[in-house]
């Protein structure tokens, strides 16, 4: 390009121009339109597509750590600090700007014998800064157990109520008050009961009977493939126990041992078993169990909790003891390969609803469960994430979230296999068994990590 050294203005009828200026121009601005050229023509977008990137709409970030003490420091002292291998959280009724109380615990390994001299269930509550532009949780109160908590669940009918199950079968329901002026006693134990089937490895909520809205079930999985469920009004009683097994061919059923449990609708369940199947239970066929000639026929139940032989039954002998032990209707779904150790369901756009489990080595399973009762569950997505063994998904199916070591965050996006990573301010050291976000989308916790957990803020923009 010729250029001309002395400013020579020139003149039109309408403007007057100097070709020195408009050489530096054009030597500032033809970098900046080349790199743009070079990036190819701007896609045209249709007026109903986001034009949001999923990765640019959710953001990420590290908010609080969380750290538990020992409740014994001389017991702690005298056995060595054992370290928490374990967590538990749920996460309660909202307080303030979007943010809600929040329950924990943990526990040591329980390969060995245990004291159980940590056993205690926290509640944090959110408090505003003084200018309320964030929250931070501070310790509000705790409850004694009996023995190490590892499964919390919150009723998502009461949102002030949750359960807690030991390694030790006992059950505990609490309830949050929160009008109460004592805020150390904020925190009613409603119900506590020890159990004969083994540990509570997991818990799930559910409506008693959809024609009683007062009244909710929960229902506890026990390591020994035992399913209580419990009626949870103004009395608390165990209303029925069910047997799972795995149905075969030849007739015969196999034994199971329960990972997880989550509540698909108030007649139906799915069970996650040590040996990676998965089981869709249903409640309106029960064969009851220890009864003899015509009683052990199936029942058909229209009323899901209608249990006979518990209310004017006037049996005895074994059978009236097993008078609400039943084998509930049982359909194995596409099972993994290893241990289940994650299960949510999933309402898309209100129409579809997935079932989403995941494994030991973090084999991720999508069932379409829209209409369990005309049609038989199908597999219609699965994928490999390797090493995650506990994961939750955003609500919009986007992104599957899941804790790894050294406390870092995984952000897998489902759609292109993108993967981000938030990660915390100082390395942690333990594996994560805990994930859990709120009912809003708005918060997630992970743990533990030797007795930390970590809080993290989401945020959605579209």
């Amino acid at each position: 390009m010729a250029t001309q050294t002395i400013s020579a203005p020139h003149s039109k009828k309408f403007a007057t121009y100097d070709d020195s200026k408009l050489v530096s121009f054009v030597r500032k601005v033809q970098p900046i339109m080349e790199e743009e050229l070079s990036y190819g023509i701007t896609p045209v977008f249709d007026c109903n597509d986001n034009l949001y990137d999923a990765s640019e709409r959710y953001r990420v970030c590290r908010h609080q750590q969380l750290t538990l003490r020992h409740s014994d420091p001389v017991g702690s002292l005298q056995h060595g600090q054992i370290p928490f291998t374990a967590g538990a959280a749920t996460w309660l009724s909202i307080l303030t700007r979007d943010a809600p109380l929040l329950a924990v615990a943990c526990s040591p390994s329980h390969d060995a014998w245990c004291e159980h001299f940590t056993s205690l269930v926290t509640i944090f509550s959110p408090q505003r800064d003084r200018y309320g532009g964030s929250v931070r949780w501070v310790e509000l109160c705790s409850n004694p157990v009996k023995a190490c908590i590892e499964s919390l669940e919150t009723n998502p009918f009461n949102r002030d109520m949750f359960a807690g199950g030991t390694v030790s079968g006992d059950v505990y329901i609490w309830k949050y008050d929160q009008g109460g002026r004592n805020e150390r006693n904020a925190c009613t134990e409603l119900h506590s009961e020890t159990t004969d089937c083994g540990k509570v490895v997991d818990m799930a909520w559910t409506r008693y009977n959809v024609m009683s809205k007062s009244d909710s079930a929960l229902l506890t999985a026990h390591s020994e493939g035992t399913v209580i469920l419990w009626r949870v009004g103004k009395t608390i009683v165990k209303d029925k126990i069910f047997k799972l097994s795995i149905p075969s061919a030849a007739g015969s059923a196999r034994a199971v041992i329960l990972t997880q449990i989550l509540a698909t609708s108030n007649t139906e369940f799915v069970a996650g078993c040590a040996d990676g199947s998965l089981l869709l239970c249903s409640s309106t066929q029960l064969i009851p169990l220890g009864a003899t000639g015509g009683s052990s026929t199936a029942t058909g139940s229209s009323d899901r909790f209608a249990t006979p032989g518990i209310n004017g039954s006037s049996g005895s002998g074994p059978a009236a003891g097993k008078a609400n032990h039943f084998s509930p209707g049982t359909t194995e779904l596409k099972s993994h390969s290893f241990a289940v150790t994650s299960l949510q369901k999933v309402d898309r756009n209100r129409r579809q609803e997935l079932l989403i489990s995941c494994d030991l080595t973090g084999e991720v399973f999508f069932h379409d469960i829209t209409d369990t009762i005309n049609s038989s569950p199908a597999l219609i997505i699965k994928m490999p994430l390797p090493f995650k063994t506990r994961i939750v998904c955003s609500n919009d199916t986007e992104f599957i979230f899941s804790p790894t070591g050294s406390g870092l965050l995984e952000l897998y996006r489902i759609g292109t296999g993108k993967v981000d990573t938030v990660e915390a301010s100082l390395p942690l050291k333990g594996t994560p068994n805990l994930i859990k976000m709120t009912a809003n989308g708005k918060w997630l916790i992970t743990g533990t990590y030797n007795g930390t957990f970590l809080i993290y803020s989401v945020e959605t923009e579209y």
